[in-house]
């Protein structure tokens, strides 16, 4: 099983989105819909810094689940035909640069075998909330602290939501958070000492090294001194506070950062054919199950029985992973037919095979006759 993180632009947010705990399972379709596939194919208020603030018990998902799944026609992936698997082992060899493409040009297909596996994958769309301490120089005016109203907390400020299972992030100042309080970079003063001058005004002279003299003569540059006025602080040996701007007074208010992510989490059916499954990352396959509410049950009775137990795996690793700071807006969970063939050849007498696999048509290959040791697999 994979856990992977899913990110994309945030465009303008949609209306909040409901959610609600289901009390169904959701269920595989038939197995009668399976005849065509062959067994092998198958974030309190007014606090600073709070990160990972827990949802209130009365926001987290409760409610029915719809179990509704379209109907499947055709779940079966037949093996590739000769033509398509030579095809796609020329275009493998041809940006390989080290290997010759007589072999996948000119090789004998003696059998070709259909090893098709199943992906399953939930992405779980979630909410966190954290708040942070943020400070700006205070230049007077109105101070809209809790003296004014109460703040609200964090998960009680509406928002509305993204585009479902798209990355996003907001940034919030939190009402009737605002204190105003002396500087700590400058203890209120608005001042620092000049660090380059250590507060004296003067610098030593880089022309004489501070000696005063240059080549026999007095350094016109200090006039004999070693020192130089320096510029930094234009030789008062204080400096204005970056941070406060040299007011000495700081505004500070709370953040809240809501961040919205998806998360995915995927198990593929392995089935020890000798073919490395992680390879299939790299490829798509034919959709044949699909299940999307607030939040989802593991699959039960699918044909191929690894599957029920790899979704209720990811769910179960989702629902660890998010229950205790975050909220889950709403889940989905697909079931992909990955076509995968094993191609078995002969070239010069002996015996070979490489596997071709997903929509794409991908090839993977370990025993190719006619690489140089140069060659990097």
């Amino acid at each position: 099983m994979q856990d992977r993180d899913h990110s994309h632009i945030c465009s303008t947010p949609d209306a909040p989105v409901p959610y609600s705990l289901p009390h169904e399972q959701s269920s595989a379709p038939p197995l009668e819909l399976m005849d065509g596939a062959t067994e092998d194919e198958g974030e309190d208020s007014g606090d600073y810094g709070n990160k990972g603030l827990p949802p209130p018990a009365d926001q987290l998902p409760e409610g029915e689940h719809s179990d509704s799944i379209p109907p499947q026609t055709e779940w079966s992936i037949l093996a590739i035909s000769d033509h398509v698997a030579r095809e796609a082992l020329v275009q493998y060899i041809a940006n390989k640069c080290c290997y010759r493409i007589a072999p996948a040009k000119h090789m004998v297909v003696q059998k070709l075998t259909p090893l098709n596996t199943f992906r399953y994958c939930l992405q779980s769309f979630i909410e966190t909330r954290e708040t942070f301490p943020i400070s700006e120089p205070y230049n007077g005016g109105f101070v809209d602290s809790s003296d004014v109203a109460p703040a609200p907390a964090p998960w009680a400020i509406v928002v509305d939501v993204p585009p479902l299972f798209m990355d996003c992030k907001m940034h919030i100042p939190v009402p009737h958070t605002n204190s105003v309080q002396d500087c700590p970079n400058c203890q209120g003063h608005g001042k620092n000492q000049c660090h380059l001058c250590s507060g004296s005004g003067q610098r030593i002279c880089t022309a004489c090294n501070g000696t005063g003299w240059q080549d026999s003569s007095i350094c016109l540059f200090c006039s004999g001194s070693g020192k130089r006025r320096c510029s930094a602080c234009h030789g008062g040996g204080w400096q204005n506070c970056i941070r406060c701007s040299g007011k000495g007074l700081l505004l500070y208010h709370s953040e809240l950062t809501i961040t919205w992510k998806n998360s995915v989490a995927e198990y593929v059916v392995d089935k020890n054919f000798g073919f490395p499954i992680y390879h299939l990352q790299e490829v798509t396959g034919k959709e044949i199950f699909s299940d999307e509410n607030q939040v989802v049950y593991p699959i039960v009775n699918f044909p191929e029985p690894t599957i029920d137990r790899g979704s209720e795996s990811c769910i179960a690793q989702h629902q660890m992973q998010f229950a205790s700071n975050s909220r889950i807006l709403r889940q989905k969970q697909t079931i992909e037919l990955i076509p995968l063939t094993k191609v078995e050849y002969e070239w010069r007498g002996k015996v070979y095979s490489f596997y071709v696999f997903g929509n794409e048509n991908k090839v993977y290959t370990e025993d190719y006759p006619a690489k140089c040791c140069c060659s990097v697999m």
